[in-house]
C-alpha cells in the first residue's frame, strides 16, 4: 500500500480543497472548471446544494489525511 500513499493523499487535498471552493466561492469552481476544459468537473446537484456537499468534502479530506499522516 506504501506507492498509493501519494495519490491517496492527492485526493485527499483536492477534496479538501474542492470542500472549501464550494462553501466560499463556488463562481471560482466554475471558473476551473471551464478553464480545465471539463476535466474537474463537478455536477450541477453539488452546485446546488453546495454547502451540504461542501462540508461533506472538507470533513472527508480532513479525515483522510488524518488517517494516513
Amino acid at each position: 500500500m506504501q506507492g498509493y500513499d501519494f495519490y491517496i493523499i492527492f485526493v485527499a487535498v483536492i477534496s479538501f480543497i474542492t470542500g472549501l471552493l464550494l462553501v466560499t466561492s463556488p463562481k471560482t469552481l466554475i471558473k476551473a472548471g471551464e478553464l480545465f476544459n471539463r476535466v474537474y468537473n463537478v455536477e450541477s446537484v453539488v452546485y446546488t446544494r453546495r454547502v451540504p456537499f461542501g462540508f461533506a468534502y472538507i470533513i472527508f479530506g480532513s479525515i483522510l489525511l488524518y488517517i494516513l499522516w
